[in-house]
């Protein structure tokens, strides 16, 4: 092998090393790009950056579900749904109605999102509602009858003994 042969040899892998470097360079460019193009177009995924809508549970009963989703309530003929116009006093009602709005929030921002939500509220109003439920001893006001609000009796319970729930750990 002469001198010049050996010099082209470091030459033309230098060359080789500094193309490839200039490729791998151009490509991780390329990929930022369109990591940096899939996040601008992304959906926000379970609300994040989305505010709610509502800002509170009442708001959102006041102003979407009881005017979207009317029902026939109060004490004339068989009524078979019951409402109490103070239902932030009753805590189970509460409770459901939060969960129901937490649910829409997250379900109005998914392609979807309303049809699991139509069935979770589907099942929550006759509970809601129904003769057993929170309202039971309340009336809503009619021309015939008189706003009527009754808190339902409080459940008892006794503490478990001691050691009760060590088998759980």
């Amino acid at each position: 092998m002469t001198a010049t042969t050996s010099q082209r040899t470091p030459n033309r892998a230098a060359n080789g090393i500094d193309e490839l470097s200039a490729e791998v360079a151009r490509l991780a460019a390329q990929v930022a790009g369109l990591q940096q193009a899939q996040a601008e177009r992304a959906p926000a995924r379970d609300g994040d950056d989305q505010p709610s809508l509502y800002s509170t549970v009442e708001q959102w009963v006041a102003t979407y579900l009881l005017p979207t989703f009317p029902r026939p309530a109060g004490e004339v003929g068989m009524t078979r749904w019951h409402w109490c116009e103070q239902w932030w006093r009753h805590d189970e009602a509460v409770t459901r109605l939060t969960a129901l709005w937490y649910g829409w929030e997250q379900a109005r921002l998914q392609l979807t999102g309303m049809l699991p939500w139509l069935r979770e509220l589907d099942h929550q109003l006759p509970i809601l509602y129904g003769d057993d439920g929170p309202f039971r001893n309340c009336a809503a006001s009619s021309d015939l009858g008189v706003t009527r609000h009754h808190s339902s009796p409080e459940m008892s319970g006794e503490p478990a003994p001691a050691n009760w729930w060590s088998w759980w750990d």
